[in-house]
């Protein structure tokens, strides 16, 4: 008997094709260099929120609104809904499936057919409980638990990418606003101008009809205003296509009873943020995270096919058949018959 104890193990404990998942060495230096050290800071940026990060009121009423409209980010939210079902089938076909059924039957046979005399009967009460196993795999050779590791690593994948969406959109939320709100400080600094300069063509048209000045000096003062009215007009232009823009990030036409905006001086952005060491910033980022989870199902995957090569030994209710290979097959009955049944690649 000693001498089957290993074998009895392995069977026990089973094997697994798929190769173990190492995470290879990152290729960037643990440290920052001596000579581009950055400032320390005392606030971790993976630990502050955005609405710590943004202090403006109409940016932070922006953003929220963009992370409950916006239809991509729903698309993302409902990819993690579908990949947790499809994570929980897979992962579900580790356990055995189980059948249960109950029925009663009531009969009644008269006296007269049983032999008696008389007028009455017996009544008779039949009923049925049964419970069985239908299907269930012994994963020797790991190919069930690959499969289910690779739908857990999708769906943690998928996890991820939704994050690294999310930070997306609050980044471009945040970065459209304040490109609006730098365009309108523009817009009434280009309208100042553009005052100034329509001033200054009237003095230049009174000097030239006085005479105190050539047309030179005039046609110079119309180009300034030409050149005003063009970067004002550029200026609108460009505040159009941020409005526009900000109704496909929120998902919906910007409300008009908004908060009061912030100047730009007065934004009150945190710059007090620690840098972290290189290796931390590469695992804290989701684009990152989620490519090793791909990883993980490109090793997890194959490896579940490759045990389809292997004989797989499951137990269930009849008919069940041995196929090695060849079409030959051995009926059973009865309950908690087996299934041999092994297939090629």
């Amino acid at each position: 008997m000693a001498r089957f104890a290993p074998f009895a193990a392995l069977l026990l404990a089973g094997c697994s094709l798929a190769p173990p998942h190492v995470r290879p060495a990152l290729p960037v230096s643990p440290e920052y260099p001596s000579e581009g050290h950055p400032e320390t800071g005392e606030r971790r940026a993976a630990a502050i929120g955005w609405q710590q990060f943004f202090v403006d009121p109409r940016l932070q009423t922006l953003i929220g609104m963009a992370l409950e409209n916006n239809r991509d980010l729903r698309v993302a939210v409902a990819r993690i809904d579908e990949a947790r079902g499809l994570y929980r089938i897979q992962d579900a076909e580790r356990l055995p499936e189980l059948d249960a059924g109950a029925s009663a039957n009531r009969s009644r046979t008269p006296a007269r057919l049983l032999g008696a005399g008389g007028s009455g009967g017996v009544t008779g009460n039949r009923f049925d409980v049964a419970v069985e196993v239908t299907s269930f795999e012994l994963d020797f050779w790991g190919r069930v638990r690959n499969l289910s590791e690779a739908a857990r690593s999708s769906y943690l994948s998928t996890v991820a990418g939704e994050r690294a969406f999310r930070l997306s959109l609050i980044r471009d939320v945040a970065v459209n606003y304040l490109t609006a709100r730098e365009l309108a400080e523009r817009i009434a600094l280009a309208e100042a101008t553009l005052t100034s300069r329509r001033e200054g063509l009237r003095i230049a048209k009174l000097r030239l009809d006085a005479g105190v000045t050539s047309a030179l000096d005039f046609r110079q003062a119309e180009t300034l205003l030409t050149q005003a009215e063009t970067e004002l007009a550029a200026l609108h232009l460009a505040r159009s296509r941020t409005r526009n823009f900000s109704y496909v990030l929120i998902g919906r036409p910007v409300p008009e009873d908004l908060p009061d905006p912030l100047p730009m001086a007065r934004q009150g952005i945190m710059r007090d943020i620690g840098p972290g060491l290189p290796s931390e910033l590469l695992v804290n980022r989701p684009d990152i995270v989620a490519a090793e989870e791909q990883l993980r199902i490109g090793r997890s995957r194959p490896s579940g096919r490759l045990g389809r090569a292997f004989l797989e030994l499951r137990a269930f209710d009849p008919p069940a058949d041995l196929r090695l290979g060849a079409d030959q097959r051995q009926s059973h009955r009865g309950r908690g018959a087996r299934e041999y049944r092994g297939e090629r690649l």
